[in-house]
């Protein structure tokens, strides 16, 4: 049976930047939930922002997800599914997955990359590839919002998936340790 871990953080907690230590030279399957819904969109629309993807109607959000797992199951190979929990446009959060597509493809597990809403806005302010960023101007109250919002969907779904989850901080300075972290919680999912 295909295994399946969701690897999930607030924008600017890291999270891209632990897994993509780990996935060089590597033979981890790592796909970006993103990514496969900009394709689908724009193959549907001829939409190719990835930030305007949460700005749709609910349905075709929804329908894109739908279409989006189910590409990923057909696969039928162990991966690692790059989201977030939830988008945040404003004050207004929807969800980057829901419990019932994480029960239908049986994620194995969750992953939450974390660090404080200081290092968070320290970061996204210092990161240049994301100049149109949609939550520049969050403050850290805001983003550790969003954060208490995440940990609570997190807790939600482990007890309705009676799934583990685990919660690596990636520390300023310390990112070596949350990669060494990651590592070993993907060796016991994906090797075993």
């Amino acid at each position: 049976m295909t295994k399946l871990i969701l690897l999930v953080g607030t924008p600017g907690a890291g999270k891209s930047t632990v897994i993509g230590a780990i996935s060089k030279g590597t033979k981890i399957s790592v796909i970006n939930l993103g990514d496969v819904l900009l394709q689908i969109a724009k193959e549907r629309t001829g939409l190719t922002d990835r930030e305007k993807l949460g700005v749709r109607g609910e349905d075709e959000i929804k329908a894109d997800r739908e279409l989006a797992f189910r590409k990923i199951i057909e696969k039928k190979q162990d991966s690692i599914i790059d989201t977030h929990l939830t988008i945040k446009f404003g004050r207004r959060y929807i969800p980057g997955v829901t419990i019932g597509e994480l029960e239908h493809i049986r994620i194995k597990a969750i992953i939450y990359i974390d660090a404080t809403a200081k290092e968070i806005w320290s970061r996204r302010h210092r990161d240049t590839s994301k100049p149109g960023r949609r939550n520049m101007n969050d403050t850290e109250a805001e983003i550790d919002e969003q954060r208490n919002i995440n940990l609570a969907i997190l807790s939600s779904c482990a007890i309705y998936l009676s799934i583990p989850i685990y919660i690596i901080y990636n520390s300023e300075g310390k990112q070596s340790e949350a990669v060494a972290e990651l590592s070993r919680i993907i060796k016991e999912y994906l090797s075993a």
